[in-house]
């Protein structure tokens, strides 16, 4: 998990199975066990898509900056390129939702809506302009009204218009393979 600041380890620790403690050798675990309760599964990966400042919708005190910065020293580009070479060196097919572009940081949300720190008065920022306005949950009100939903509604989770490219990009490939 990049936000929980896990290494992104090496291929080294998916091809020698080293354990869960980076990124590559969790992705082993994973696709060890999926093989080992189904043999004949299709194991389909999928790249996490960029994000822009997650605000939780029931408790805005759980916030996250997006993914225009690095977070412990590591980019949530690093750990999507790495599901990449995974799926290269196990020929697993990757559906990359990072480098989508029907899925850009720009459209991800209209705008967030946060007091402008130069007059006090609540201002609809489109990225990146938002990206150094402060929120303040304790005072501020939740800055994604439904009004700003782009292809999330909170920043981080796909809208119903997000989740329409995702599902598109998942049943190509399921049509691909069926007709293999």
């Amino acid at each position: 998990d990049w936000w929980h600041g896990r290494p992104l380890g090496d291929p080294s620790d998916y091809t020698e199975n080293k354990g869960n403690t980076t990124i590559y050798g969790s992705f082993r675990i994973i696709t060890d066990k999926l093989r080992k309760l189904n043999p004949k599964a299709t194991i389909l990966l999928i790249t996490p898509m960029q994000r822009v400042d997650f605000v939780y919708l029931r408790n805005p005190k759980n916030n996250a900056y997006g993914s225009y910065r690095e977070k412990n020293g590591q980019t949530l580009e690093q750990v999507a390129n790495a599901i990449v070479q995974i799926g290269k060196m196990d020929h697993l097919t990757v559906i990359d939702l990072f480098h989508n572009k029907k899925l850009p940081l720009s459209q991800l949300v209209k705008f967030k809506r946060l007091k402008d720190p130069k007059t006090g008065l609540y201002t609809q920022f489109p990225y990146p302009a938002f990206v150094d306005v402060p929120f303040n949950p304790e005072a501020d009100e939740y800055p994604y009204p439904p009004e700003s939903i782009g292809l999330t509604y909170d920043g981080l989770h796909p809208s119903d218009a997000g989740n329409e490219i995702i599902a598109h990009q998942i049943v190509k490939q399921f049509k691909k393979r069926h007709k293999a």
